[in-house]
């Protein structure tokens, strides 16, 4: 009997090759419904981009204890917005206000940085860094810097006790510390004595015509020259200039002469 012939004439064939068709398209189907889908990329987000005019600012020449403002600003050039949401400074005598927002594109801003001189010495530069939200650079850093010179001494009219006064002390006394040479001499003298000697409130230093002894230097240094109004630096006085300083100093004296 053929196979042709047979399902013709067996029912129960028929039957098994039906039901085995059927569980194979079933299974197919249910494998298909199984099949992940891949995810839909994220849409990419448009990104600022915050441009400064400068980024680095010199005050130039600045008296000691004077405030100095700068305003920075800027331009947010993306196609995104931007948000600066945090500023930090390089220590607490620098302060960075106003700016703090959201900008949208093609938004200007500006940003004032205030930095207070009182107790710095010679050339400093502080930094301002500042965090932001959907920019192309997470963080930004703006610098300023000056060189400073400590203020013209002010008239006296009689002899003061730089031990106990406490900006005399302050001013000649502790800013000395650890110093020597020149360094020494633009924290202890040159209030009174001027840059490089050349006088002020006290007498010029690098006058050739001042024909003096080191030891009559030291003995100034040491006791003062009180009916000029020149106060000690070694003998009374905490903290006391010590005799390696002392020397410096009379180095630095003499190298103003010229000769």
């Amino acid at each position: 009997m053929t196979y042709k012939s047979r399902l013709k004439t067996d029912p129960f064939l028929v039957a098994f090759i039906l039901i085995a068709a059927g569980a194979s398209f079933w299974h197919y189907k249910g494998d298909k419904a199984q099949a992940p889908i891949p995810p839909t990329p994220p849409v990419q987000q448009a990104q600022g981009h915050i441009v400064f005019e400068h980024s680095f600012f010199d005050f130039g020449t600045v008296v000691e204890g004077d405030i100095v403002k700068h305003t920075f600003k800027f331009k947010n050039d993306g196609a995104g917005k931007v948000k600066i949401v945090k500023t930090e400074t390089s220590c607490g005598c620098t302060t960075a206000t106003g700016a703090l927002r959201e900008y949208a594109p093609g938004e200007s801003g500006e940003m004032e940085v205030v930095v207070d001189t009182k107790g710095k010495k010679g050339i400093i530069v502080k930094t301002v860094t500042l965090t932001l939200e959907n920019n192309e650079a997470a963080t930004v850093d703006l610098s300023l810097t000056m060189k400073l010179e400590p203020p013209p001494h002010p008239k006296i009219e009689k002899m003061r006790n730089i031990n106990a006064d406490a900006a005399c002390k302050s001013c000649h006394l502790e800013s000395g510390v650890g110093q020597s040479g020149v360094f020494l001499y633009h924290r202890v003298c040159a209030q009174c004595h001027g840059k490089k000697g050349v006088g002020g409130f006290a007498r010029a230093l690098n006058d050739a015509k001042w024909h003096v002894s080191d030891a009559y230097i030291r003995k100034m240094i040491h006791a003062g020259l009180p009916e000029k109004g020149m106060p000690s630096f070694v003998d009374g006085v905490t903290p006391p200039l010590s005799d390696e300083q002392v020397g410096s100093l009379i180095a630095y004296i003499r190298g103003l002469v010229p000769r």
